[in-house]
């Protein structure tokens, strides 16, 4: 009998040897037979809740007040805790659900409610899932309701409540009207920024874009004030210069004001007479333009100057008039000698008589004598010119005619004197 007596401590110290090592916290550590959520295909999904109250594992898990799950374990996580629910197979709800804890009536049991969103569905809540903080929440519970009426009865405010009605009775006294135009016009600003809502948003975007190009700009903008006190230094030393080019600037304002004032009819004018001249240079269009191809050239205009020279060396052909009265007209005119080469050329022309039909001596026929012969009558004291084909044969002589003896002034005629006369006109030499 004694011995049967030790061996039930000695049961008990055992049994409770385990569940300590095991972490046991009560019947709820066990998952009851027959609850939501035990059946096979079952699947688990994990909810992060700022506050879970006094939920405990084993609650229940609703959905439009149907259970479908059961609470699996509650374990704290940083700052916020844990909470794993086995929800029943045929559950099906989109990524996007929420749970909030619930309390069943005044004095009941909590419990974790699921629901859809208002609006957005999205994807669907899988096996593992996670629902974080923003998805999760808490319904008002009567330990808060008897919180907040046990604050405000016991000195949490409503004594001081008469205190504040009058000191504000006081204050808005006699000012009603100001108060009420303050309140109108608070109105219509806050009316205004709300029209002007999209505006702000967008300007405030633009600083932020204006925000980040200037931060990648730190080290151009950290050189620039880095440089800039040095430059106001030069700027405070030139001051007395800066301030005298300014009085000196401004000096030069009032006498172009003065002279524009004094004569501004004939500045005026002097612009109104510009308009012909600019007319004229509008009208002259392309030509004037292309006209400045002769400028810098002498021979030919510099677009056909490729056309000209085609290496190192140019070919071109120039006529020159060198004729009296062509070099009277160019160079002398103006000057006390104009006219004289002129009146040479008419003098010489009026003396030279019959020298007009002379003929050009590099082309005329060779005379037997070596003289040119000329168009026309023959020279005085001349011969015929001789045909071509009868050049080289020796033409019959005449008679020989007595010499008529020369008187003492008169000279005998050579061939150079032949080419005179023809030249000259016929004459005989004096």
């Amino acid at each position: 009998m004694m011995r049967r007596l030790l061996c039930w401590p000695i049961l008990a110290m055992t049994v409770g040897l385990v569940l300590t090592g095991c972490n046991y916290q009560g019947l709820n550590d066990f998952t009851l037979p027959g609850s939501e959520g035990s059946r096979p295909g079952s699947y688990e999904v994990k909810l992060e809740m700022a506050d879970v109250g006094d939920l405990v594992p084993n609650n229940p898990v609703r959905l439009n007040d149907i259970n479908v799950g059961t609470i699996k374990s509650i374990q704290l996580d940083g700052w916020h805790a844990l909470v794993t629910i086995r929800l029943n197979p045929d559950v099906v709800l989109p990524a996007n659900a929420t749970a909030r804890v619930g309390q069943a009536s005044l004095l009941g049991a909590k419990y974790i409610e699921l629901d859809r969103p208002a609006e957005g569905e999205t994807g669907r809540l899988a096996p593992g899932s996670t629902l974080g903080l923003a998805q999760t929440g808490k319904y008002t519970g009567t330990e808060d309701l008897l919180a907040s009426v046990a604050l405000l009865l016991n000195g949490g405010g409503l004594a001081n409540l008469k205190t504040i009605t009058t000191e504000l009775n006081r204050a808005l006294g006699g000012r009603e009207p100001q108060f009420r135009d303050l309140l109108t016009q608070l109105n219509t600003f806050v009316t205004g920024l709300d029209k002007q809502k999209g505006d702000i948003v967008r300007a405030i975007d633009g600083l932020d874009r204006m925000a980040g190009n200037l931060a990648s700009y730190n080290g151009q903008i950290q050189s620039a004030l880095d440089n800039l006190p040095p430059a106001l230094d030069v700027l405070n030393r030139e001051r007395i210069n800066l301030v005298n080019t300014l009085q000196s600037l401004s000096n030069f304002g009032d006498a172009a004001h003065d002279v524009v004032s004094r004569g501004g009819d004939a500045l005026a004018q002097n612009i109104d007479n510009l308009g012909p001249s600019l007319k004229g240079l509008a009208d002259a269009g392309q030509s004037l333009t292309n006209s400045l191809d002769m400028i810098g050239t002498a021979l030919f205009p510099l677009k056909t100057f490729g056309d000209v020279i085609k290496g190192d060396f140019i070919n071109f052909y120039m006529t020159l008039d060198l004729t009296l009265g062509t070099l009277d007209r160019n160079f002398l005119t103006g000057t006390p000698f104009a006219g004289q080469l002129g009146n040479i050329e008419k003098l010489l022309a009026a003396g030279m008589g019959l020298a007009g039909q002379a003929v050009n001596p590099l082309t005329a026929p060779v005379l037997p004598n070596g003289v040119p012969g000329v168009t026309g009558p023959a020279l005085e004291g001349g011969t015929k010119p001789v045909p071509a084909d009868q050049r080289g044969v020796e033409p019959a002589r005449p008679p020989a005619q007595p010499s008529p003896t020369p008187s003492p002034t008169q000279q005998p005629n050579s061939g150079l004197g032949d080419l005179l006369n023809g030249l000259l006109g016929g004459g005989t030499g004096r």
